[in-house]
């Protein structure tokens, strides 16, 4: 008997020590091997889990796929900000003295709000549109007071002295140019041009005159402007910098309800972010 128990208490060791060893190589197989791109879990002797991680990429989608795209959309796309005329039969003097313009305080300033391009050759050639608004500040040198609700565009001499006399049109636009970046693929870097039309439908108009005896003085109307608007707009520069240039072949003021005048804007543009 006492031979019977000293046999199975060496059986009972030898079942635990040989399950330990069991558990030991279980956990030995059981392992984790990572590489660059993949990650291997080894969950026991023959069965294998690899789970793929890759930086950048979401699943079922290839992080490259919007760089092939030809089309590209922003939220702000750029600003122009210059200086601003009109021009009676080309020259900067008009046959009204009246209506001749403070060329150093007249400005122009133009928002766009969205922009799209659309890649026409290896991004070297792009067609670009925007959708903004654009302000021209017409600043009188002579104390003339615009009317509103009238026929034709009127006038009459202020009675006052003004510190500060200004005609502002505002128009929604729609710029469309050819884009010329012959160096580099990358958009916004290097030299480039840009040449294309301007369209604009009118929003308002609006006169501001400041003056001792009345103080500020704004009175909104469409003075006439003409409704539609065209022009040729053109750029040159260098990343997001360039020079622009407007001008517009419509008239300023509707046929038949003012002078025969065209604008002609320039300045600086911050441009590009398509």
């Amino acid at each position: 008997m006492k031979h019977l128990l000293t046999l199975a208490v060496l059986l009972t060791i030898l079942g635990v020590n040989g399950t330990s060893a069991q558990t030991v190589d279980t956990v030995k197989k059981d392992t984790i091997k990572g590489k660059a791109d993949s990650t291997i879990i080894k969950m026991g002797p023959t069965d294998n889990v690899t789970i793929i991680i890759r930086s950048g990429e979401s699943t079922g989608y290839n992080s490259s796929h919007k760089d092939k795209s030809p089309f590209r959309f922003t939220l702000l796309g750029g600003i122009d900000w210059g200086f601003t005329n009109w021009l009676d039969n080309g020259s900067f003097t008009t046959s009204d003295p009246n209506l001749e313009l403070r060329t150093n305080k007249s400005s122009n300033f133009t928002l766009n709000i969205v922009s799209g391009s659309l890649n026409i050759y290896k991004k070297k050639f792009k067609l670009n549109a925007a959708l903004g608004i654009d302000w021209q500040n017409y600043r009188f040198k002579n104390d003339i007071t615009p009317q509103a609700n009238q026929t034709t565009f009127t006038y009459v001499q202020s009675d006052v002295e003004l510190s500060k006399n200004k005609l502002m049109s505002k128009y929604i636009i729609l710029p469309v140019v050819f884009h010329y970046q012959p160096k580099s693929s990358n958009r916004n870097k290097g030299f480039f041009v840009e040449a294309g039309m301007d369209f604009g439908y009118l929003l308002m108009g609006r006169t501001k005159q400041i003056s001792d005896e009345h103080g500020k003085v704004k009175v909104e109307d469409d003075f006439n402007f003409k409704p539609f608007r065209y022009g040729v707009l053109g750029r040159i520069g260098y990343d997001c910098v360039s020079i622009y240039g407007k001008y517009y072949l419509s008239d300023v003021f509707a046929p038949g309800q003012g002078p025969e005048l065209n604008n002609i804007s320039f300045g600086i543009s911050l441009s590009g972010f398509y």
